[in-house]
């Protein structure tokens, strides 16, 4: 079981430093990277915008519930363990460019990454494709710039990947049982 958990953090370790290297070897990368690092997580918050314009109220419910209950999950997991970031284990290797990044000491799960799949999931199941399958698409370039600036392993945004699509299946069927009161 240590082999294999060991085989485990090398992989994620590499694959870090892999998008890491791109990223500081290439401006497009780089550029990309720190773009949707920074500001990928608001087109999500900009589908709520859109969502209510559209008079999509029960999307948007779902889209927030979903996000309450990744954040309230994300709390408990903070508070058990403590996942430092890449950059602070690997100092020596790697120093991300974190200017004007959320940033703090905890990594797992990257909390970009579950906003993202949370809000991408629940707009999917409710009804809206279109906008779900964009939002998906979105999702993966937060989660992939969030490693290559540097920030998460990528793990980290595997587990935030996961915690947002069960958070919004969750909310989906939450928002299901609440409808018949709500019709």
């Amino acid at each position: 079981m240590q082999q294999v958990l060991e085989q485990i953090r090398t992989y994620d370790f590499s694959s870090y430093f892999y998008l890491y290297e791109i990223s500081k070897n290439s401006i497009f990368y780089e550029v990309l990277f720190y773009f949707f690092a920074r500001y990928g997580i608001v087109f999500f918050f900009l589908s709520f915008t859109y969502l209510i314009w559209n008079k999509r109220i029960k999307a948007f419910f779902c889209g927030f519930l979903a996000l309450g209950i990744a954040g309230l999950v994300d709390i408990i997991i903070t508070l058990l363990w403590q996942r430092p970031r890449p950059y602070i284990t690997h100092a020596d290797l790697a120093m991300p460019y974190t200017a004007g990044l959320r940033v703090d000491d905890i990594s797992f799960p990257s909390s970009h990454t579950y906003i993202a799949f949370a809000v991408a999931t629940s707009v999917f199941l409710y009804g809206h494709r279109r906008l779900g399958i964009v939002l998906f698409i979105l999702a993966i370039f937060v989660a992939i710039s969030r490693v290559g600036t540097g920030l998460h392993y990528p793990s980290d945004v595997i587990g935030g990947a996961i915690l947002g699509i069960v958070s919004g299946v969750i909310a989906r069927k939450i928002v299901q049982k609440l409808e018949k009161d709500w019709d």
